[in-house]
């Protein structure tokens, strides 16, 4: 009897929602960014280059993943030792080979012997890449030292 009486309330309340109708639902637009339709990505590309320690902890490396789209980049690493602004600086070209990874070290070598600092504060790696379109960008890594 429970069991009539409950398969009874269920066509009940089924029948009920049928008469209410069904509720329009709709879905939300696609998301479309505003740069989307645009063939000039070159513009908000980011620079493609991957930046890391060296396994010591003295020095940096830095290398680009691909260099298409870029005319030139130049970079600028800076730090400051016991309250000296040390660095180096570049540019690098399709012509001196982009896809190398370079070391750039907190600290000198001369005739296989690298002294390295200490006291290391405010370091950065900054780069300018010029497209070939014409358009530039600029990428700052501040750089956590340890020593």
């Amino acid at each position: 009897m429970k069991i009539k009486l409950h398969i009874l309330r269920m066509i009940a309340v089924s029948l009920l929602l049928l008469l209410i109708g069904p509720v329009k639902v709709e879905a939300a637009k696609k998301f479309i960014p505003k740069s989307a339709g645009t063939k000039n990505y070159t513009r908000t590309s980011p620079i493609p280059a991957s930046v890391r320690y060296r396994g010591d902890k003295n020095g940096i490396l830095f290398s680009f993943l691909n260099f298409n789209g870029l005319e030139s980049v130049s970079y600028s690493f800076t730090y400051s030792t016991n309250g000296i602004q040390q660095g180096a600086a570049g540019n690098i070209t399709k012509a001196n080979n982009p896809l190398l990874t370079r070391e750039l070290l907190f600290g000198t070598c001369s005739g296989g012997v690298c002294r390295y600092h200490s006291n290391l504060a405010n370091a950065r790696l900054t780069l300018n890449a010029r497209f070939t379109n014409g358009n530039t960008r600029t990428k700052v890594y501040k750089i956590r030292t340890y020593k």
